[in-house]
């Protein structure tokens, strides 16, 4: 008989992400091919930015803030953490919204290109709700609900599917379709409220909070800067590039192979709790699945660099041949995705160093970038945020060795890992001769 494929603690996570991406990326298609104007999707896009703006930076440190505590808390405490912790999202949320609400003028006129940016009423309503939704992916993982982490999944993103795309094939307006999204987010709140019912205790612990928001502070930061490195990437390419040809083929190609951010990021979240509960087990946890993962996410990214030439043109149109190079460079970056000293700092509680190693990556990166887009040109700063987001993480594997006495080779299997990366920059070498 076949085996059944394992709902685990990583594999759950994994399910999740890939849902959540799919899910983006069938929505973009079927708005796409829906006949809505390209303005109209556009102000659609524009207002999922804009609310991935106002909280992506503290829902990332908050979760992560929680995976941290969680493992060191006893079963009452753990209990309250889930409450309290879901109560400050409402609260970080509603403030969200409500400065949305009063400054929706200054956004659409300032942070967009937009003459009028129309339904940010209702991207306010939205934020109240959405973002202390996030968190019910991280509560079924600490109660060990692997399996309820995919069913909840499948419901949340099956929904929002259905509130996008259907209104705009039935006729109706982007109004309809932010109702329905206002809509599945208080959805998913309700879902949020019944796990809490079930699971957690209503008691508002000030000790709790006083221990959390300082520990919470510097992997926001972290989160806000790593998101920095974006713009200042898309920065440097409209300073150094007059052609606006440029900027559109540097967007379409500098982005990851999806299933590496996926898969890396899911692992991340998911061995978090284990590095912080029993550090041993975590960092041979992380030694053993990295090595897994790589047998086949070395060779599906590889056989993206090898497709990428040929595809770019026929996916886009032949003007976006060049992306396909800068799409080849951005997926070097699994050199540095695989190796998570990052999960290891966090467990260990050395928020403030992941700051700093954050303003040391971006640092690295702006130079880098002025330094390389002048001398090679536009592959120069794709090649700058390889090189930076390296140097972050030997950065913060040297301080874990000098510091905590935490050798690399604990948490990464060395033989594996060269041999792979020697494969990948070989294929990645051949790509560049099409």
């Amino acid at each position: 008989m076949p085996r059944r494929f394992p709902i685990n603690s990583v594999t759950s996570l994994q399910l999740f992400q890939a849902m959540q991406f799919g899910t983006a990326v069938m929505i973009g298609i079927l708005l796409a091919k829906s006949g809505l104007p390209t303005g109209l999707i556009s102000v659609y896009e524009a207002l999922m930015f804009l609310a991935s703006l106002a909280c992506f930076f503290w829902v990332v440190g908050g979760q992560n803030t929680l995976l941290q505590l969680f493992p060191k808390l006893d079963e009452s405490g753990r209990q309250a953490a889930l409450f309290n912790v879901y109560a400050l999202f409402t609260l970080a949320g509603a403030a969200t919204g409500f400065v949305l609400f009063l400054s929706k003028n200054w956004v659409a006129g300032k942070l967009t290109s937009f003459d009028e940016l129309p339904h940010l009423n209702l991207l306010a309503l939205f934020l109240v709700f959405n973002p202390a939704t996030f968190l019910i992916q991280i509560f079924y993982l600490l109660l060990k609900k692997y399996k309820a982490i995919v069913l909840f999944g499948v419901a949340s993103f099956g929904i929002q599917l259905a509130v996008v795309v259907l209104p705009v094939y039935m006729g109706a307006s982007l109004r309809e379709v932010m109702i329905g999204l206002v809509a599945w987010a208080v959805f998913k709140y309700g879902w949020g409220l019944t796990l809490l019912a079930r699971h957690a205790r209503m008691h508002w612990d000030v000790g709790f909070v006083k221990k959390y928001l300082p520990m919470a502070l510097p992997l926001l930061l972290f989160a806000l800067i790593g998101k920095g490195s974006d713009y200042v990437s898309g920065l440097m390419v409209t300073t150094l590039f007059d052609d606006e040809k440029v900027f559109a083929i540097f967007r379409y190609g500098a982005r990851e192979f999806p299933l590496a951010v996926l898969m890396v990021g899911a692992l991340t979240t998911s061995l978090l709790p284990e590095v912080s509960g029993d550090l041993e087990r975590g960092l041979n946890r992380i030694k053993q699945i990295t090595r897994k993962l790589s047998f086949w996410l070395y060779p599906v990214s590889m056989a993206s660099m090898l497709a990428a030439p040929l595809l770019f043109p026929l996916i886009f149109n032949p003007d976006f041949k060049d992306s396909a190079r800068v799409f080849n460079i951005f997926t070097l970056l699994l050199t540095s995705r695989i190796l998570m000293p990052q999960v290891v700092a966090m467990g260990q509680g050395k928020n403030y160093a992941l700051t700093l190693v954050g303003f040391v990556e971006l640092l690295v990166l702006t130079v880098l970038s002025w330094w390389l887009g002048r001398w090679i040109g536009l592959d120069g700063v794709a090649y700058a945020a390889v090189f930076s987001f390296m140097a972050g993480r030997i950065f913060l594997m040297a301080y874990l060795w000098k510091n905590l006495g935490i050798a690399p080779g604990r948490y990464v299997d060395w033989k594996s890992y060269l041999a792979f990366n020697a494969a990948l920059i070989g294929v990645f070498l051949i790509s560049l001769q099409y």
